[in-house]
């Protein structure tokens, strides 16, 4: 084994070594930008069909020599080689951040910035501009299909289409070749290297115009048109956050290069970026020009070898607080605080202009600076400031309130010399239930404690003064005479329309009360109205003394009677009862296998289930009597309380969050209906993490109950105790016989099984594979088609009887009870505590 173990390591090495004999052994004097595309994209696909990571590439190069700077960037192009070798699309000498599709080349900055980059871009978006660079919507690609620009500087690759048509037609493809020259029919080799599009374009019709005579009388024409472009390297340093040599479209300017590098570093100048072309500074960029106004007078086109520098930000400011945008900005030299706000978009509407506070570094320590609003358009900051522009104070300087008994309460502008009876026009007057005894004015003291003044209204109203000269922050209440006294209410229940409390107002009378609660219903009387009315001479010193006074009155429906005008007091409760001689249809449903299964309505209160039957036409061929079931609705309310105890038992760890909206919840429950909300139900699913079905079904089972009945032996004697009395909302439900046998629960294949008569429940667990390791067999049990259930019993506690099976069948075998599993903490403590105890009493008997 050891044998074959080190062959195999052998042969390991030797691929690695033959991967890495394409490799120069001296790499010292080596620059990345010297390898080529085509050979590093070689090294890259033999290292890959070698099994050999990048990783591995790299510590096999470094070893060899390759400094770090130049590993570094080779990395680089490495890793954006191997990206577009894996998208297939993409030649291997492909320049980096150009991709190619269909014969033409575009850009591509995805190639260049990887996740990782991403993210250290967003990391920047304080500094205001950044999010130019880190916003992958906004790509500043070079668009390639617009037309060629006549000062477009021809050079070495790139490929021009010449067209001549008119009198004389021809079409040439000219491929710039690499020193400068093309070739054109009929006038040879033309050197073109340097120059702009239109210049060229004048010069190729100098050499051709003795061959087209027609292009020197205007009736043929020349045009030179850029076919594919060449591309360009361009270099990156300074405070920049990829520095290195970028490969460009011949097309890309200025922002393109900056986007493809990330854009200036954190503290990298965004003001100040220098193009250098030749050794020269050719062009000097702001990039607040082109975020601030738009302009894009900057992003000149570059050229081959340009070199962008970004250098360090000599000024940068925080402004936070009540700006349109907040942020990091850099400032110039003769710039100021107030250049700074606009460069943040100006004020909020709330802000504090004032005063800015501001906190600068020293030698030493920090110091805090404070600007006056007028002072901003001459305070110059620092590099490091940090200013905060905070809100206005939450105070009116003229505010005064006014509410209650007025037609417009609210908050109105105090003017000088105002008065209260002023004020109350302003609110457009008294109500007409306003208390005239006296108004209550809240004034704020100069020290903020509260000073409260009564003032008599009648005079005002009276107009013989004008009241309480107002101050700021002055509230007024006006107070209604409905204010000072309870709140009297009325009661009406029974059969009405809309029963329910009603506001009691004077004069009210037992006939209006009737028809505030829109009339009695179909199945009232008027007789033996009752009207329950509070004693306030009740003898609390004798027992059994009553402490309600009955009215009872006799009226008929019509309300035509003089006796329903009795006049009611606060508080009364009016009780309307049901004639006892009218009664509702009750009821029920048959379901099923009957010749008419409908919804019949009972003959009488009495009828049975043996007549129903009859009445639906009688049992079809198809029907399975012993599965026959009642479902019947319960008469019980459940109130909220035991749906509470309901979502306990589901989470014992009920969600706090859940039991608070649970008691915030209105729960009622009406003629055995829970009624509850959906959007309350889902809450406290979700935070007590049970499903829904499951809930909805607990609560669903609540309304309703099962009641064994036995159809087959009911229908052959009517009329005796088992045939059952039906009650309103009752559905018979006659299943379709099922000659199948269900076995689930703990066995080995849970299987529905054709019925066989005399088979036994034994034999039904044997079909299904028998009873699972965590199943009790001793505890399975049979469910028939209508709901009954029967135990497996033992005869003198040893033999096993097993329940008669049915067709339609289910036979459930229940998991075994999981037991406690020992804990050695908790037997250590009782050991601990059992020694003590014993040594105690030894140490006593001593």
């Amino acid at each position: 084994m050891n044998c074959f173990r080190g062959l195999f390591v052998l042969l390991l090495c030797f691929v690695s070594v033959f991967a890495f004999a394409q490799i120069p052994s001296d790499l010292s004097a080596i620059k990345a930008s010297q390898i080529p595309d085509a050979q590093l994209q070689q090294y890259l696909a033999q290292a890959k069909a070698k099994g050999i990571t990048l990783d591995q590439l790299e510590a096999e190069m470094l070893r060899r020599g390759l400094p770090q700077s130049e590993m570094a960037e080779l990395k680089l192009r490495m890793k954006q080689l191997s990206q577009t070798g894996a998208s297939g699309d993409s030649p291997a000498d492909m320049p980096t951040g150009i991709s190619q599709e269909n014969g033409k080349r575009t850009y591509n900055r995805n190639l260049l910035l990887d996740a990782e980059s991403f993210e250290s871009l967003r990391r920047r978006s304080k500094i205001f501009g950044s999010e130019l660079f880190s916003n992958s919507n906004l790509t500043f690609e070079p668009d390639m299909k617009m037309a060629t620009p006549k000062s477009y500087v021809i050079g070495p690759e790139d490929e021009l289409i010449l067209n001549v048509y008119g009198l004389n037609i021809s079409q040439q493809t000219l491929k710039v070749s690499p020193d400068g020259t093309v070739n054109v029919k009929y006038a040879g080799v033309v050197k073109v290297n340097g120059l702009s599009m239109e210049a060229a374009s004048a010069l190729l019709r100098s050499r051709l115009i003795k061959y087209y005579p027609g292009l020197s009388s205007g009736q043929t024409k020349l045009e030179l048109s850029l076919g594919n472009i060449r591309s360009i390297r361009v270099i990156l340093i300074g405070a920049v956050n990829r520095p290195g040599t970028y490969t460009l479209p011949s097309l890309a300017s200025l922002f393109n290069a900056l986007y493809v590098s990330g854009g200036p570093a954190e503290n990298g100048s965004f003001r100040n970026i220098e193009l250098i072309r030749n050794n020269k500074v050719v062009e000097v960029a702001d990039l607040y020009n082109f975020l601030l106004k738009g302009n894009q007078s900057s992003n000149v086109r570059l050229e081959d070898n340009d070199v962008i520098r970004v250098p360090y930000a000599k000024t940068m400011i925080t402004l936070d607080g009540e700006l349109n945008r907040p942020g990091i900005f850099e400032m110039h030299n003769n710039e100021t605080l107030e250049d700074a706000v606009e460069f943040a978009g100006g004020f909020k509407s709330k802000a504090f202009k004032g005063r800015v506070t501001g906190k600068r570094y020293l030698d030493y320590d920090r110091t805090v600076v404070d600007i006056s609003g007028d002072s901003l358009a001459y305070f110059k900051p620092k590099n490091g400031d940090e200013f905060f522009i905070d809100s206005v104070i939450n105070r009116y300087q003229n505010r005064v309130l006014i509410d209650g008994a007025v037609f417009k309460p609210g908050q109105y502008a105090l003017e000088s010399g105002m008065t209260l009876k002023q004020l109350i026009n302003k609110a457009h007057g008294l109500k007409e239930d306003v208390f005239t005894g006296r108004a209550l004015v809240v004034r704020t003291r100069e020290d903020l404690s509260k000073e409260y003044i009564a003032v008599e209204l009648k005079p005002i109203i009276a107009g013989h003064v004008d009241g309480l000269v107002l101050r700021k922050e002055d509230s007024i209440h006006v107070a209604s005479i409905f204010d000072l006294k309870d709140t009297t209410t009325v009661t009406i229940n029974g059969a009405v329309r809309k029963p329910g409390v009603f506001r009691y107002e004077d004069g009210l009378s037992l006939k209006s009360l009737i028809l505030k609660a829109e009339g009695y219903t179909d199945h009232a009387t008027g007789l033996g109205i009752e009207i329950s009315r509070r004693k306030r001479d009740v003898d609390v010193s004798r027992s059994g003394s009553s402490i309600v006074e009955i009215i009872k009155i006799d009226d008929n429906k019509e309300l035509a009677n003089s006796s329903t005008d009795v006049e009611l007091k606060p508080f009364d409760i009016v009780t309307i009862k049901e004639d006892p001689y009218y009664k509702k249809q009750i009821s029920v449903k048959v379901s099923g296998e009957v010749l008419m299964p409908a919804v019949y309505t009972l003959q009488s209160r009495e009828e049975r289930l043996s007549s129903l039957i009859q009445r639906s036409g009688g049992l079809l061929y198809t029907a399975n009597v012993n599965g026959a079931k009642l479902i019947r609705k319960k008469t019980e309310a459940i109130d909220s309380a035991e749906i509470r105890r309901l979502f306990k038992a589901l989470n014992k760890e009920a969600n706090p969050l859940a039991e608070d909206k649970l008691n915030d919840t209105k729960l009622s429950a009406k003629d055995g209906a829970i009624q509850y909300s959906s959007q309350w139900m889902d809450y406290n699913v979700k935070a007590l993490g049970k499903d829904s079905t499951l809930l909805k079904l607990e609560l669903a089972s609540k309304k309703t109950t099962e009641v064994a009945i036995d159809l087959n032996y009911i229908l052959r004697h009517p009329g005796s105790k088992d045939d059952i009395t039906l009650e309103e909302g009752d559905e018979l439900i006659i299943p379709r016989i099922n000659n199948t046998v269900s076995v689930s629960g703990e066995v080995f294949k849970p299987v529905d099984i054709m019925y066989e008569r005399g088979k036994s429940m034994k034999n039904y667990l044997s079909d299904a594979g028998g009873v699972t390791q965590l199943g009790k067999r001793n505890k399975a049990f049979v469910i028939y088609a209508n709901g009954r259930s029967a135990k497996i019993k033992k005869a003198l506690g040893i033999f096993r009887i097993y329940p008669q099976m049915e067709p339609g069948s289910s036979i459930f075998v229940p998991q075994v009870a999981k037991k406690n599993s020992f804990d050695a903490g908790k037997a250590g403590i009782l050991i601990s505590g059992v020694t003590a105890l014993i040594t105690a009493i030894s140490l006593m008997a001593r």
